[in-house]
């Protein structure tokens, strides 16, 4: 669980900011000082401490003890300046006192929430493949990969390998070089013929020392190559710098580069295999379209900087909000689709209609002006639909009915429609 500690009485943050951060899922909690702080933060929840700013100067003592706390908890509770004025020596005394971020007065509850995330954001372990005869070495580098948390996959086949790594998905593959049946490059070159397989990172391991060799197994389709023995601290290094750019670069193709989301390629296409699973297994499954009312008068009106700030915020509701098995992605412009599995048209409309109440009482800050913004949506299901076209379009229908009854509604549409 989130939560955001705020000091009892401090000043500025009062319950219109509170609840805000309730709808986005995070739980706000006035404290009397740092003690309570620390006896909730240790009982296992992760934690932001708001701190005003002007507390730096007044009273050192409180300061000395918030950052002592922040020591000695780590990673489980973060603290966050606030002040009427933002300018450098405001942000350098509070950064000096432990402080990971500083907003000004008033607190937008939007932008609080992107950074209390950033903070807190949980990555997916790491998923590793390793492919070495030797069952010790394979022993070995298994242990030491998942004692820093990685998900390690072994084998000490290499024709094995293939249908591991369409079960495992791996972010990186460390193999052997010289194996009986089929060497390491000869894999390596075997892998890259597959175009799924194509941006997979290799890391060959062996005792090999001639360069020439080394240079010929990277170019067959390796990315790396360390020799035996390696270092821990070395071998570790290398998979988590291979592992990051494999995820940076696969979310650049997969996601939407503003939200965060799936893009509409991407989206699409897991639309197309949830109708074909739910096909198969005899499921039922929703799509809903949403868009924002009036998205387009307020770039107008306060720039399209302000239209950016209210799609994350739409994200990071539809994230938050929704069940974790629906699938969520931007669609184009002010369309968001959510794929729900599982979900008859009267359950998707619970839902949206849920987040559609939700999204209308968020208030948006720009330039000083306050205002709210309601979403409209149209829904569609499987099998009342049949395949992923219907689906789209008979969202799309639904969609356009809830904008000419008025907006900010919900819309299922059906094949009698």
């Amino acid at each position: 669980m989130k939560n955001v500690y705020i000091p009892a009485g401090g000043r500025g943050l009062g319950s219109e900011l509170r609840e805000q951060l309730r709808i986005f899922g995070i739980t706000v909690r006035e404290v009397e000082g740092v003690s309570e702080a620390a006896r909730l933060s240790s009982a296992g929840d992760v934690g932001v401490f708001l701190v005003d700013a002007e507390r730096i100067d007044r009273e050192p003592l409180f300061i000395s003890e918030l950052s002592r706390l922040k020591e000695g908890l780590g990673a489980s509770l973060r603290l966050i300046f606030y002040g009427e004025s933002d300018n450098f020596d405001f942000r350098l005394k509070s950064l000096r006192a432990g402080g990971e971020a500083f907003f000004q007065l008033p607190v937008d509850a939007a932008r609080l929430v992107d950074k209390i995330d950033s903070l807190f954001g949980e990555a997916e372990p790491y998923r590793i493949l390793i492919v070495d005869d030797d069952p010790e070495q394979l022993a070995y580098h298994a242990a030491l990969l998942t004692r820093v948390g990685m998900v390690v996959a072994t084998t000490t086949e290499a024709a094995e390998a293939i249908p591991l790594v369409v079960e495992t998905k791996p972010d990186v593959l460390l193999v052997d070089m010289y194996m009986p049946r089929c060497s390491g490059s000869e894999l390596a070159g075997l892998l890259r013929q597959y175009e799924a397989f194509g941006s997979i990172p290799i890391i060959f391991l062996s005792v090999e020392k001639d360069s020439e060799k080394q240079i010929a197994a990277i170019r067959r389709g390796g990315d790396e190559f360390l020799e035996k023995p390696v270092k821990p601290e070395l071998l570790v290094g290398a998979i988590i710098a291979r592992a990051e750019r494999r995820r940076m670069m696969r979310g650049y193709m997969e996601r939407d580069y503003l939200t965060g989301l799936l893009n509409h390629t991407t989206l699409t296409e897991r639309l197309s295999n949830e109708v074909l699973r739910a096909r198969r297994s005899g499921s039922i499954l929703s799509f809903a379209k949403i868009n924002i009312d009036g998205l387009k008068l307020a770039n107008e009106r306060y720039g399209h900087l302000s239209g950016d700030h209210i799609l994350r915020s739409l994200a990071r509701l539809l994230a938050e909000r929704l069940r974790r098995t629906d699938i969520v992605g931007r669609y184009s412009g002010q369309d968001f689709g959510v794929i729900l599995p599982g979900a008859d048209g009267r359950c998707a409309a619970r839902l949206i209609d849920e987040l559609r109440e939700s999204f209308g009482s968020l208030s948006h800050r720009f330039e000083g002006q306050v205002f709210s913004l309601t979403l409209s949506a149209g829904i569609s299901s499987y099998p009342d639909f049949v395949g992923s076209e219907d689906l789209t379009e008979a969202a799309d229908r639904g969609l356009r009915k809830a904008k000419d009854c008025g907006r900010d509604k919900v819309v299922v549409e059906s094949s009698s429609s």
